[in-house]
């Protein structure tokens, strides 16, 4: 009895913060063009602040890195049926900036979330992304945080979230948001069309 009243409190309390824990299966794993820091099983969903981001930096997938040049964003979202939405809609957005914030914005595509499957942005004309860049959902068409984003459950240092965009929160002790991007890590030495033409070779 005494195990299933802190079960219940924790569940609880987790759902006051903004988010809850799941049970589901682990989603498709990407191929190396894809930049991902979540480890493919989601653990929760989450509607706390109404910008949530994760901060990628190039040269923790190709070292010596300087830029990326981004084609395409993928966020997944998750809609408990105990927590509805007040909207699908949602912006999803790409910012250069470093680890403590975003600060120079380079798209924003507003799409229609969908429940417990990819949502993507595709860029026409790839972004050039700095070594540090963000991709995040900005909730603010929402009155609560709405959609629901899935992260998963190891501890992480790449998702943050924000409830005004100066002061940005880790979410690193739940885990990292279900957040990608497909892009091409650049070096100073070797252009986009030089990269692009090495992936074309192997």
């Amino acid at each position: 009895m005494k195990k299933a009243i802190a079960i219940l409190a924790v569940l609880s309390l987790a759902a006051f913060a903004g988010q809850v824990a799941v049970n589901l299966d682990p989603i498709p794993q990407k191929d190396a063009d894809w930049l991902v820091y979540d480890d493919g099983t989601p653990a929760w969903l989450t509607w706390g602040g109404m910008y949530r981001g994760v901060w990628f930096d190039v040269q923790d997938f190709v070292p010596g890195a300087t830029g990326a040049s981004i084609e395409q964003s993928e966020f997944w979202f998750y809609h408990h049926s105990s927590y509805p939405w007040d909207t699908s809609d949602v912006y999803l957005e790409i910012w250069n900036g470093d680890n403590t914030a975003p600060v120079t914005q380079l798209d924003q595509t507003m799409v229609t979330a969908i429940h417990y499957a990819p949502v993507y942005a595709t860029y026409s004309t790839p972004l050039a992304g700095e070594q540090n860049f963000w991709a995040l959902a900005n909730t603010e068409m929402s009155s609560g945080g709405w959609p629901a984003i899935l992260g998963d459950g190891t501890a992480g240092t790449h998702s943050f979230f924000s409830d005004d965009f100066i002061i940005w929160e880790p979410w690193g002790d739940m885990g990292d948001y279900f957040v990608s991007v497909y892009a091409t890590p650049t070096t100073g030495a070797l252009d986009n069309s030089t990269w692009g033409s090495l992936k074309a070779a192997f």
